[in-house]
């Protein structure tokens, strides 16, 4: 199988789950969709950095008015499978609707 072109420059995601735990990937995609630098990220590896990776990325949803049910920052870094997509299927909908308005 030949490998999609990246033209962000950053690998593409493997694992859903894994990938998104430290919220790294997560505000990098919430950059690529607002369009320019959002925040700095937490480079540690720890439990404490993940969380707050994952908050700031929660909190920008929010601010952009994004309906986050029942998700919070321990569930993405803990991997539930079911919020984590409930949260993907969130951003995938607002940005969707966002576009569609605009047009």
């Amino acid at each position: 199988m030949v490998p999609k072109p990246n033209y962000s420059g950053k690998p593409p995601v493997e694992d859903l789950f894994s990938d998104l735990c430290d919220g790294r990937r997560l505000l990098e995609l919430l950059e690529g969709l607002i369009g320019h630098e959002l925040v700095r990220l937490e480079r540690g590896t720890t439990r404490v950095h993940s969380l707050n990776n994952v908050n700031r990325a929660l909190q920008i949803l929010q601010k952009n008015n994004v309906d986050l049910v029942n998700i919070g920052a321990a569930d993405i870094v803990d991997g539930n499978h079911k919020l984590i997509l409930g949260l993907i299927w969130s951003i995938i909908l607002h940005w969707q609707v966002c576009l569609r308005m605009h047009a």
